[in-house]
């Protein structure tokens, strides 16, 4: 009996023995997946499983395919670089450096030196175009003055200008070419009231109302050589008939047919235009410009040709040479560039003021 009793108690104290292992077992393994996070992982890989699902259902969804997009395009919101243009706003200063260039010797100047580069100019959003690109502009005109007179200067002021700016500047690594401003960078600005003053104008000598024409003969049907190849449009007054400085001057016509596209503004009203910011872009630089743009002028016996300015806060222009071939005319003006940079040209979210200007990189 005593035999069987021991065997009991063996056991008995083997069994508590194990169930004190397994407990211990049991403790160390819980602080083991606890400490690991073996159970954060596996919440997480339940989320991650979730997530994937949802984004499974959105794939063909728009906002979706964008967001998808902008990730590996840098464009998510909040980056400080993209090629959207939604946050520009004209009048915006845009951090921009032409490349360095020397005396443009194209004009008639004071000294034999030429007209240097302006390296103090700051940059101001003028326009936001349609297809991406921005034309920006110095937020003043050049320092030095350029004489422009006679019939040389309207034949070739809209070249020079343009050649000008584009040698003076263009920015090669961002692939943008400069050129002066014009009157085409204007008149699609005008409103309704702007456009209707600008229609209603007339020469006061004639009465020849903006678009008319009037006919000349005689000693008064003298006409630059450029006035016979391009057309009466502000875009064709706008243009760059030449690719070089031509020495072609006048011929008499015999008989003459000039249109009516000279116009003035004096103090240009702000309420020709919608965009206030535009109207003090334009006519608040307190000096006068050039305007790479010709006109044509009817007086009531001859004609006046001459390359259009904006004078302090004047839409105005100067004359150079009359029908009647006498003394020629001129003017003394600032030269103001105008860069586009392509749409595929990335500006900051960031700045946009004189001294934070937003910055630009490809």
């Amino acid at each position: 009996m005593l035999k069987n009793s021991n065997n009991s108690g063996i056991t008995l104290i083997a069994l508590i023995i194990t169930i004190i292992v397994m407990l211990i077992l049991v403790a160390v393994t819980v602080n083991t997946a606890v400490n690991s996070g073996l159970f954060g992982h596996a919440k997480n890989a339940t989320q991650g499983w979730k997530s994937e699902e949802e984004k499974e259902s959105n794939i063909g969804n728009d906002n979706y395919i964008n967001d998808t997009v902008n990730q590996y395009t840098g464009e998510q919101n909040g980056d400080s670089m993209t090629t959207d243009r939604s946050f520009l706003k004209v009048g915006d200063y845009i951090d921009y450096t032409p490349d360095t260039a020397e005396n443009y010797m194209g004009f008639e100047t004071s000294n034999d030196e030429g007209i240097p580069q302006d390296t103090t100019l700051k940059w101001r959003v003028m326009n936001i175009n349609d297809n991406g690109s921005v034309d920006i502009i110095s937020d003043s005109p050049t320092a030095t003055v350029v004489y422009i007179r006679g019939t040389l200067g309207f034949n070739n002021g809209v070249l020079l200008l343009n050649n000008l700016c584009k040698s003076q500047y263009s920015n090669s690594t961002l692939g943008v070419t400069a050129r002066s401003i014009d009157l085409e960078d204007i008149e699609p600005k005008f409103n309704s009231t702007g456009i209707a003053a600008r229609n209603a104008y007339s020469n006061s000598d004639s009465n020849t109302q903006y678009g008319q024409t009037q006919t000349y003969s005689g000693n008064s049907s003298y006409s630059p050589d450029i006035y016979d190849h391009v057309g009466k449009t502000t875009a064709e007054e706008s243009k760059d008939y030449y690719t070089t400085p031509t020495t072609a001057t006048y011929t008499q016509k015999g008989t003459l047919e000039v249109q009516q596209t000279y116009y003035h503004f004096d103090n240009t009203p702000d309420n020709y235009f919608d965009n206030a910011t535009f109207h003090e872009l334009i006519f608040n630089t307190g000096t006068s410009y050039w305007l790479a743009s010709r006109f044509a002028e009817c007086h009531s016996s001859i004609a006046n040709f001459g390359l259009r300015n904006v004078s302090n806060a004047t839409l105005t222009g100067s004359g150079f040479l009359p029908s009647a071939i006498y003394t020629e005319g001129g003017g003394n003006h600032r030269v103001r560039p105008v860069v586009s940079l392509g749409s595929n040209i990335k500006i900051s979210t960031d700045g946009g003021t004189a001294d934070a200007p937003r910055t630009i990189s490809l």
